[in-house]
């Protein structure tokens, strides 16, 4: 492979892989995955051209395409080497596109699910092409969740919040959590007793607790207190004599290899790893780990896969390890097959350790805390997955009620159960219940640890006590990230390279929040979810999400063409969304076609000002004629849907345009702009709505308004906002919306001077918890304290600017400052942020130790340096410190989120 070059996703993969091919004239370059993608600020796809992706370099693609295409002109041979999927085959061929221009050399593609010497010399020895279907599978889903989330946000943004974003898959998710936290808000907990005896035996003298099991021979119902008291007392005056001893044998199976949404259920229940922390962690292990003087090595299997398939010679040094290190009973007379579900690629494998001779307990001390952990889970379901089942028994012990004088009213039986382990079988190294079931254990499942006493048929049996136990019915738990991957799963909803990436979104979007590791909606959340399934109930229901799945894995079998999809899909969601919303952009001559139908004599309306802007249609069509036509340039988004809405607005001035629309696929939304045009013509005053209005004088006895505040170049005020709503309320006009639910905010925020706020906020929904308690004296003095120490400070850092928001340390401090003089007080987060901002001016504050040990606060410890480098980005990576301690991280930060708890070895990830 002289002159030849290997291009793989991360600098960890590389390195990796160089050790093993790292031969003079091999070069190895990471292309920091996806190098090219849709535009970040228009829609992207010809929607008039068979969706063709209108696809551009990345800001970081950009400097990693012009390395490639420097190394790839003196090379004879190209590898292409990224990751065996579907976005693996993506990057793969977006490389391709971009630098075959700049070489003659001849592409390959290698792929592997293992990097591990055997496994890279096979997929070098043998190289084949870019696999075309799973290429256009990537394809289909991007511009399909492209054309969702692009056209379905904007009608988030007009009725709900403006920055909220709607997705394929995302959506579906956010519902099913909404959906079981209204179950559960809607549940009424039912009233039911258990009645449990304590049994003793003269011979042999034991104990029994046993549960009421069969009330005239049917499961009880035993619903209140009354119902168990009488009962009890016919319990209490009868006899008791052994009815039935009973032992079944079973056999439990071991449990298939993890793919991804199991490893991922499997860490969150039992390691406390969120879904996109266990990727992390996982990919680690899969692109190679220090484990010495050696360099990396690939620990684990490829981490994305939905395949329980494991490769014959795995499985042999699997069996051959286990007899061996537990005994040729634990090896079962076959080799365990699985099943994969219908959606696997059968080529893939699940996710095992690609030396099952590598214990964890060999690794200890080799890995971060985290990576021994998920690598330990990993080997041990993997090793029990090709052990023998463990066989147990299952006893049944059952006593019967007797009458002592008069007879009984009802026939009583009560039931012990236990189960004994004869063969532990594969248990002996994996024994962990799947995710779920620890919220769903019944009580007359026999329990493990539990012995039975060795009782024989007719046996008496004394009564010593009679418990009674008022329980209540419960209703479904939150999900957490683990039961929400399983139920996606189950659903069909996303793929193994999907499930972190949706659950992440929905959190970080706050649509959801984090109670105690379970997932719950915030009220964001369940506006966004009540518009979306509102209004497109099709579009965001399960089965139909389920459905566009199963039709992209077709896709990547080749048996439907991608762009035919897109278009039947189209066909409908154009029926689901407004028109307006649908009309992309311009393409080729398009606009060109739509300006030329604008004649000069138009008679135009006269401009119109709003509040500072002014809107002349003349001067904008002639500004978009001079951009397209004299200066070449392609319209955006936006200004093309504003041309159509021009075009609709002046149909009847505009003889051809009928035709126009007709020809460019804009009929449907000419019409629709039409309609929106007329209709606000037309637009008379309606009826107040009461309910609004209601609402509104609720703050008609606020006295004291919060003083306005400027933020950036908006000033808000509180008080002319109120009044600006009401007066909106009471022209007839109704309420957006957002606009609803800034009124409901407004009015919660004044609720101490509110009378009988507690039934409003019964009536409008509102926020009822109680404000913040105001800040005792010693609080107070505290924090004017601290507001002194930064009157000292004369030399302010320069400001940060960070995306769209500036941070400017000097016009924070001046607004706390003046928040504390009218208001007397700062909220918690505004307290903790002064604390963080003390220490980094402790130089220009007299006396700042003494002062600051009075005031618990730490100087800010600046940035260590060391010689390790980051796993992701290869950034070096920089101790920094936390009120939980020391910890690593990225020094890319934050463009790079990197941190670790334990520094690697230098060069190691």
């Amino acid at each position: 492979m002289s002159k030849s070059l290997v291009v793989v996703e991360s600098p960890t993969k590389a390195r990796t892989i160089g050790r093993y091919i790292g031969k003079s004239g091999v070069t190895v370059l990471a292309s920091m995955g996806h190098v090219r993608d849709l535009p970040s600020k228009s829609l992207g796809v010809d929607l008039q051209n068979g969706f063709r992706p209108q696809y551009q370099p990345t800001d970081k693609g950009k400097k990693v395409l012009a390395e490639l295409r420097k190394a790839a002109k003196g090379a004879s041979d190209i590898y292409l080497a990224t990751d065996p999927d579907r976005e693996g085959e993506a990057i793969a061929w977006h490389i391709k596109e971009e630098i075959e221009g700049a070489t003659k050399a001849n592409f390959h593609r290698v792929t592997f699910h293992e990097i591990t010497p055997r496994a890279i010399e096979e997929a070098f020895a043998h190289p084949g092409r870019i696999a075309d279907a799973l290429v256009d599978s990537q394809q289909a889903r991007r511009v399909l969740d492209r054309l969702v989330g692009y056209q379905v946000s904007p009608m988030l943004w007009r009725e709900v919040k403006r920055g909220t974003s709607a997705g394929r898959v995302q959506s579906v998710a956010l519902r099913l959590v909404v959906e079981r936290e209204r179950e559960i808000l809607g549940f009424t907990p039912q009233e039911y007793w258990n009645l449990d005896a304590i049994f003793e035996t003269r011979n042999p003298k034991a104990s029994l607790r046993t549960r009421l099991a069969l009330l005239d021979g049917a499961k009880p119902n035993v619903p209140d207190e009354a119902t168990a008291n009488t009962l009890a007392g016919e319990i209490e005056s009868a006899q008791f004599r052994v009815s039935k001893v009973d032992s079944k044998p079973r056999q439990q199976s071991a449990p298939p290899p993890f793919t991804t949404s199991t490893l991922q259920q499997a860490a969150s229940s039992n390691l406390r790893m969120d879904t996109s922390q266990t990727m992390r962690v996982a990919q680690q292990l899969y692109e190679g780990a220090e484990l010495g003087e050696g360099g990396p090595v690939g620990l684990i299997t490829y981490m994305r896969t939905d395949s329980v398939n494991v490769s014959r010679e795995a499985q042999d040094a699997a069996r051959d390890f286990i007899g061996r290190a537990y005994g040729p009973d634990y090896v079962p007379a076959k080799p365990n097959r699985f099943r994969s579900g219908k959606s696997a690629q059968e080529a893939h494998e699940a996710i095992r350790p690609t030396d099952v001779e590598r214990t964890p307990d060999s690794l200890a001390g080799l890995l971060e805390p985290r990576q021994l952990k998920l690598y330990r889970l990993i080997w041990q379901r993997f090793l029990a997955s090709q052990m023998a089942p463990a066989k147990q028994l299952d006893h049944i012990l059952e006593i019967q009620a007797q009458p002592a004088a008069a007879p009984l009213r009802h026939s009583y039986i009560f039931r012990a159960t236990a189960r004994e382990t004869l063969f532990p079988g594969y248990q002996a190294v994996y024994n962990i219940s799947d995710v779920g079931k620890e919220d769903s254990l019944d009580p007359d499942e026999p329990q493990e640890a539990r012995n039975l006493p060795p009782l024989k048929v007719g046996m008496p049996c004394d009564l010593r006590e009679l418990l009674r136990e008022q329980c209540f019915t419960q209703p479904p738990k939150r999900y957490s990230e683990a039961t929400l991957v399983r139920a996606l799963e189950a659903n069909g909803v996303g793929r193994p390279s999907t499930y972190a990436a949706t659950v992440g979104t929905i959190q970080t979007r706050e649509y959801v929040a984090r109670d105690k590791s379970r997932l719950v909606p915030t009220e964001l959340g369940f506006q966004v979810n009540d518009f979306l399934v509102g209004r497109m109930p099709q579009l965001f229901d399960i089965g139909f999400t389920a459905s566009m799945e199963e039709r992209l894995d077709q896709i990547e079998e080749g048996t439907i063409e991608w762009t035919a999809m897109l278009a039947d899909f189209y066909e409908h969601f154009r029926q689901w969304v407004s028109a307006r919303d649908a009309v992309g952009m311009a393409s080729g001559d398009t606009a060109l076609r739509l300006l030329d139908l604008f004649p000069a004599d138009l008679a135009w309306d006269p401009p119109v000002t709003r509040g500072k802007r002014t809107y002349d249609d003349r001067k904008f069509i002639e500004s978009l004629r001079e951009q397209a036509v004299e200066k070449k340039k392609a319209l955006s988004e936006r200004q093309w849907k504003a041309l159509v809405a021009l075009a609709a607005r002046y149909a009847d001035q505009l003889p051809g345009l009928a035709a126009a629309a007709e020809e460019l696929g804009l009929a449907e939304a000419v019409a629709e702009f039409q309609t929106a045009h007329r209709e606000k013509a037309e637009e008379k005053p309606g009826e107040t709505d009461a309910e609004d209005l209601a609402l509104a004088q609720l703050l008609d006895g606020v006295a004291e308004w919060a003083e306005p505040a400027t933020r950036g170049k908006r000033t808000y005020d509180d008080r002319k906002f109120a009044a600006s709503l009401r007066e909106q309320i009471e022209s007839g006009k109704a309420l957006s919306f957002p606009q609803k639910n800034a009124l409901k905010r407004l009015v919660a925020k004044y609720r101490e001077q509110i009378p009988g706020y507690a039934e409003a906020a019964a009536r409008f929904g509102l926020d009822n918890e109680a404000a913040e308690p105001p800040p005792s004296d010693e609080e107070c003095a505290a924090i004017a304290a601290m507001l002194a120490m930064l009157e000292t400070v004369k030399q302010w850092a320069e400001p940060v600017k960070r995306g769209r928001r500036s941070f400017d340390d000097r016009e924070f401090a001046e607004s706390l400052a003046k928040q504390f003089k009218t208001k007397n007080s700062l909220s918690p987060r505004q307290i903790a942020a002064l604390r963080k901002l003390l220490p980094k001016y402790a130089a220009q504050i007299p006396d700042f130790a003494k002062r600051a040990e009075i005031l618990g606060l730490q100087a800010k410890a600046e940035p260590k340096k060391t010689d390790a480098v980051c796993p992701e980005c290869g950034a070096p990576m920089i101790q920094r410190t936390s009120r939980r301690g020391v910890f690593y991280g990225c020094s890319k930060y934050p463009k790079c989120k990197f941190t670790a708890n334990e520094l690697p070895a230098p060069g190691a990830d």
